[in-house]
């Protein structure tokens, strides 16, 4: 609605000033007194009977009369244009007006007589040195030309007025803009000391008076690359004064109508060092940011940007794009290196072998050769990586050279040459080397290494200890491995970013509690386990559970937020300030948590009190031997070997049970597979701890979370008849839900149902939501009812909090809850507070399904609902048919209000789905329950 109005306006606005434009050429037209012969316009004369003087005057033909329309249009649009892009600028010299009103004051009086004086000065020249005065000249011009006369006096009341308005503004910034002009000469002379003290000034003023100013952001950006690399971040001035630009990252009209303006060299510094940040970091936004950057000034015209320069932005560009590494970016970065190898073939050649290295590693490596000394370590690198997929060690031996020699030039010890030559001597298994121990002592005496160093040092140093036979020493290495990880997945990340870190990890934590496991701790695999999994959802729980003073509140507040906000599209840099405030403020809470002794402490005596209510059983998954815990709330941790269960099998059960083509088939086939591994060995070991309502609560890690343990059954045996099945991401997140449980009598209902295809996607409608969600209304009545296109993102979050019991109704996928307007994920489930919630039915597909790159971190929407509130969510995980919904659902919420738990109601559901489909398990196995 708003769009429209505006367009009627603008619309309105250009017609009045066309008629406008016409009436004022007709009348000058078809004044009397002036011949019209010409098409193009003829001339005339006015007699002064007063001088007996004439005055010559142009009169417009018809063709030229619309020349009147276009000039209102342009004088409209000129205005217009520059009072809308400095809009801000006009507010903030107004404030500076208020605070100096007697200097710019009297400017703003001399800007307001600085149009009149423009239009009279040239009549009094004219008119110098002749008979005829001003006055009489303006007489006989102007009120006998009276369209002419409108017209100029129209277009004078307009400057006059954008004078005034805009004087303020104009004149606070010109005298800054000087002494920057100032600033720039110095900077070329090299006097970094009056720089500095000058640029900190002028930073002080423009945080006060933060105007657009394009030569502004060239200077001061000149003047921060320095902090920039070494490591700083931007100052909150120069960070105010860029992201005030309009459209920092498309070309800008200052630059093409004034080619001294050239903050090409200054913007891809800029861009250039925060790929150099990202790479340091690990945060995403930084790399966003350059990307556009490198995009504007790649889309420039071509007579603005050099041959050469274009190239090198294009190559850069092309960097960015790879690190972002999606298959878009991908193809965007062979279009872009194509294109710089016409101007600089060579310095083309070093990202052609980068794109090559997942395509054509053996020509990459060629063409790295190629290069000379410049680029050995990418070369040893890529030797790396060809080792990994060949198994030859000779291209170990020639990485250890490369870097032996890097290493005995003079200088500091580079961490990119200590990595390669560290995962080559890893590679190469002589533990005792010398060449080894060297690296070892080189990458401790680093004073603040990449934790990606760091980790690769810890991990070989593991498993040297390992092969020696010490199994303490190899445990206490590894531990320090998951620890170096989990801060480096720090929560001044987004989470996206944190994901990414942790998908890097070099060791699984299956692996760490597999070698606990084999020195007889148990204990410690179980704590190992409970530090390494869930590492995100550990995050967010500690920002939710601690309290303290205001400031705490702030930050906790703060860092839960998921991402950042990208709403304000005019302002490039605000994500990359997000995340140097959100960097900031996790320092401070790290700060906090060491004076104030709060943070996630994993000792076992407490986890143990999990198993309150039955045993939870953890099931590991390690790619060397498996295993199942049970942890007992009284008793001391039963370890129960699985020598039939391997990680492969795993993968390619989970795998199996994903594929819609053949999960009938698939399920059938891994149910007594699954049975024989694990339900078997695991029942029997569990049975004497077992229960009055025989719950048991499975914890799977690894390869083997996306199965359905609660599958399992051979010959008429099955875990479902067995022992009710409920599931938990981790142990902590079992103890808090059990702890924050509080049943309630009359419960208030959500039921969010979307039958038809949501505006803008493929999905196909559900023909049984409706059905479904008339089912639970008819059992639960009074329940609040969101339908169709009342089931928003906006409105469902709106609802949650107060809403005991929720129930939807929809399609689900990877991303989060498909509702009629977006998806309800995990970063809009993050924002949610919540109170006494109890119970989330998630009646969709694959909505316990964990993310294939981090399994262990249960990143689902099931998981999220229950981490940030729900006591129980019912999820799937995979895709449902739509009707097994009603069926379920209603099986479920009868055996519910009947006074059953959550458990026990899913439990009664899933049998009566499998009394109609014997021969189907991936009908009614998909469902699980989490909670206590």
């Amino acid at each position: 609605m708003g769009n429209r109005v505006r367009f009627a306006a603008i619309t309105t606005v250009v017609l009045a000033l066309v008629a406008w434009g016409a009436w004022i050429g007709w009348r000058r037209y078809t004044l009397a007194y002036l011949p019209a012969d010409s098409v193009f316009g003829d001339t005339g004369y006015v007699y002064d009977s007063v001088t007996g003087r004439t005055q010559r005057i142009v009169a417009p033909g018809p063709v030229v009369i619309f020349t009147f329309p276009v000039l209102m249009l342009v004088l409209a649009a000129f205005t217009i244009s520059i009072v809308r892009g400095h809009l801000r600028d006009i507010r903030i010299g107004w404030h500076a007006l208020r605070d100096r009103p007697l200097g710019l004051g009297l400017g703003t009086l001399l800007f307001a007589l600085l149009v009149p004086c423009c239009v009279l000065v040239p009549y009094w020249i004219h008119t110098a040195g002749t008979e005829i005065s001003l006055q009489r000249y303006l007489e006989i011009g102007f009120f006998t030309d009276v369209p002419v006369t409108v017209t100029i006096g129209g277009s004078m009341l307009v400057a006059a007025v954008f004078l005034v308005v805009s004087a303020p503004w104009l004149l606070d910034l010109v005298p800054r803009l000087v002494r920057l002009m100032v600033v720039q000469r110095m900077i070329r002379s090299g006097k970094p000391g009056e720089v500095a003290d000058e640029v900190a000034r002028l930073e002080r003023e423009f945080v006060r008076y933060p105007y657009r100013s394009q030569l502004a952001m060239t200077v001061l950006a000149r003047a921060q690359l320095a902090k920039l690399d070494d490591g700083e971040p931007l100052d909150d001035a120069m960070l105010r004064t860029m992201a005030s630009l309009p459209g920092l990252e498309e070309r800008s009209w200052t630059h093409v109508l004034s080619p001294l303006l050239d903050d090409v060299d200054a913007r891809y510094q800029f861009a250039d060092t925060l790929i150099t940040t990202h790479v340091r970091t690990d945060s995403g936004a930084h790399l966003d940011v350059a990307i556009r950057l490198l995009e504007g000034l790649h889309k420039r015209p071509h007579f603005t940007v050099r041959k050469a320069n274009r190239a090198k932005i294009a190559l850069t560009l092309a960097h960015a794009l790879v690190l972002r590494d999606t298959p878009e970016d991908t193809a965007r970065a062979h279009e872009l290196v194509g294109k710089a190898a016409r101007t600089t073939p060579d310095e083309a050649r070093l990202m052609r072998a980068i794109l090559l290295m997942s395509t054509d590693l053996d020509e990459a490596i060629t063409v790295l050769r190629g290069l000379g000394e410049a680029e050995e370590m990418r070369l040893a690198g890529a030797l790396v990586v060809r080792f990994e997929r060949d198994q030859d060690p000779a291209d170990l031996h020639e990485v250890v050279a490369l870097t032996g020699r890097r290493l005995a030039e003079p200088g500091e010890d580079r961490s990119d040459v200590l990595d390669h030559r560290l995962t080559a001597l890893g590679h190469l298994d002589d533990f005792e080397s010398p060449d080894l121990l060297d690296a070892f002592e080189r990458v401790d005496a680093l004073p603040d290494p990449p934790w990606q160093l760091a980790h690769l040092a810890a991990a070989i140093k593991g498993i040297r200890a390992l092969e020696s036979g010490d199994s303490d020493a190899a445990l206490a290495h590894f531990e320090q491995v998951l620890r170096i990880v989990i801060r480096a997945a720090s929560l001044g990340l987004s989470r996206a970013d944190r994901q990414a870190v942790l998908n890097q990890s070099r060791l699984a934590p299956a692996t760490v509690a597999t070698l606990a496991l084999a020195a007889g701790r148990v204990e410690r695999a179980v704590e190992l386990l409970e530090l390494s999994r869930t590492v995100i959802w550990a995050q967010v729980r500690e920002l939710r559970t601690t309290t303290g003073d205001e400031r705490i509140a702030e930050i906790s507040a703060a860092l839960q937020q998921p991402g950042y906000d990208t709403t304000t599209e005019d302002d490039l840099l605000a994500v990359h300030r997000q995340a140097v405030t959100r960097a900031e403020l996790a320092r401070e809470w790290d700060e906090l948590a060491q004076r104030r002794t709060f943070g996630h402490e994993i000792r076992f005596a407490d986890l143990r009190e999990a198993a309150a209510d039955g045993p939870v059983v953890l099931v590991n998954a390690g790619a060397e031997r498996c295993d199942a815990i049970i942890v007992l709330a009284g008793g001391a941790p039963v370890h129960v070997p699985l020598p039939d269960l391997t990680e492969g099998d795993a993968r390619a059960w989970a795998e199996g049970l994903l594929d819609a083509q053949t999960r009938r088939m698939n399920a059938r086939f891994i149910a007594p597979r699954l049975w024989d591994a694990v339900a078997a060995p695991v029942l029997a070991a569990v049975e004497p701890h077992l229960g009055q309502d025989r719950r048991i609560w499975w914890c799977p890690t690894g390869a083997l979370t996306p199965v359905p343990l609660h599958v399992a059954g051979r010959d008429g045996d099955s875990v479902l008849d067995r022992v009710v099945s409920s599931y938990t991401p981790s142990l902590w997140s079992l103890l808090d839900a059990r702890r924050g449980h509080r049943p309630v009598a009359e419960p208030t209902v959500l039921i969010a149902s979307v039958r038809a295809t949501p505006p803008g996607t493929t999905w196909a409608p559900l023909p049984h939501a409706d059905e479904e969600a008339e089912l639970i209304a008819a059992r639960v009545p009074g329940a609040a009812r969101l339908a169709e296109s009342a089931a928003t993102v906006a409105a469902t979050k709106a609802a949650l909090p107060g809403s005991t019991w929720a129930h939807f109704a929809c399609h689900g996928d990877m991303n989060g809850l498909v509702l009629h307007d977006g998806s309800l994920g995990l970063d809009e489930l993050a924002g949610i507070e919540t109170g006494a919630n109890e119970l989330a039915f998630l009646s969709a597909c694959v909505t316990a399904v964990p993310d294939s790159d981090n399994l262990d971190e249960a990143l689902h929407p099931a998981a999220a609902l229950h981490l940030h509130g729900f006591s129980h969510v019912v999820g799937t995980l995979w895709h449902m048919r739509s009707e097994d919904g009603p069926v379920v659902a209603d099986e479920f919420y009868a055996h519910l209000l009947d006074g059953r738990s959550p458990a026990l109601a899913l439990h009664a559901a899933q049998r009566a789905l499998r009394s109609r489909a014997p021969d189907d398990p991936a009908r009614w196995a998909p469902f699980v329950h989490i909670g206590p």
